[in-house]
C-alpha cells in the first residue's frame, strides 16, 4: 500500500497542475518568408518579409497544447518627404510613411508527442488575418510622430495548420523551423506598388480584392518554460 501510495503521488501532482512532465509549454519567435497562393498570387502574387511568434502551454494529460500564433506580414512601404505646417515647430519637413501589412491571430491546438531534444509538432489554427494600411508623419527632434492616420483596414477569417521541429538549445532553450499554411477568405486591400504621395504629402492608393491564402516558411528561437 506504501508503495502504491507513492506511485499516486506525483500521478496527483501532475493531474492537479493539469500536464505531464516532459510536456513543456514554450514561448517563441519567428522570421521568414510569406509566400501567397491560389488566387492571392495570381492577384497580388509578391513574397513578404514576415515574422511574430508562437505560444503553448499544456491543457490536460495527452501531449495536446492550446496557445496562440501571432503573424506581421510587410507587403510594401512607401516613404516622402513632406512639408510641415506647424508653428510650434522650428522644423518645415517631415518623413511621411505609408506601410501596407496584414497581420495574423490564430488560437491553436498542437499535437507534440515526444518530450526529448528533438521535438516536431502539427499546430491546427482557427483566426483572423488583418489587412491594414497606415501613414505616419515623423520630425527629426521629436520622439512621438507627429501624425498617424489609417488608411485602408480589412478582416477575414483564416483556417489554417502548421508543422514545426524543435531542437533543444542548452537548458531551456530552442531552434525551430516551422512551416504555416493559411486559407483565407476575400479581402480588400490596398496595392503596395500603388502607394503615391504628392508634394503636400496627400496619400493615394489602388486597392485590390481576392481570397488571400498563403504559406509561410519560418525559422525561430525560443524558450520552454
Amino acid at each position: 500500500m506504501k508503495q502504491l501510495l507513492l506511485l499516486l503521488v506525483p500521478f496527483a501532482t501532475s493531474l492537479a497542475t493539469g500536464q505531464v512532465p516532459g510536456f513543456q509549454g514554450n514561448i517563441g519567435a519567428t522570421v521568414g518568408t510569406g509566400v501567397p497562393t491560389g488566387e492571392f498570387a495570381d492577384t497580388w502574387g509578391r513574397n513578404m518579409f514576415t515574422f511574430g511568434g508562437q505560444m503553448a502551454w499544456p491543457i490536460g494529460l495527452l501531449p495536446i497544447q492550446g496557445g496562440f500564433a501571432f503573424n506581421y506580414g510587410i507587403m510594401g512601404r512607401e516613404t516622402a518627404t513632406v512639408p510641415v505646417a506647424e508653428p510650434a515647430l522650428s522644423a518645415t519637413e517631415g518623413k511621411l510613411a505609408v506601410q501596407a501589412k496584414v497581420l495574423g491571430y490564430h488560437p491553436l491546438l498542437r499535437f507534440s508527442p515526444l518530450k526529448g531534444k528533438v521535438r516536431p509538432y502539427v499546430d491546427g489554427m482557427a483566426g483572423m488575418r488583418q489587412f491594414t494600411t497606415r501613414s505616419k508623419l515623423t520630425v527629426e527632434g521629436m520622439e512621438d510622430p507627429l501624425q498617424q492616420e489609417r488608411q485602408a483596414n480589412d478582416f477575414t477569417f483564416s483556417t489554417g495548420w502548421a508543422a514545426g521541429l524543435m531542437v533543444g538549445l542548452g537548458g531551456i532553450g530552442y531552434l525551430e523551423a516551422r512551416v504555416e499554411r493559411f486559407n483565407s477568405g476575400k479581402a480588400t486591400y490596398v496595392n503596395p506598388s500603388s502607394i503615391e504621395i504628392n508634394g503636400a504629402g496627400q496619400v493615394d492608393f489602388g486597392v485590390l480584392e481576392s481570397n488571400t491564402d498563403a504559406v509561410n516558411i519560418l525559422v525561430g528561437i525560443g524558450l520552454r518554460f
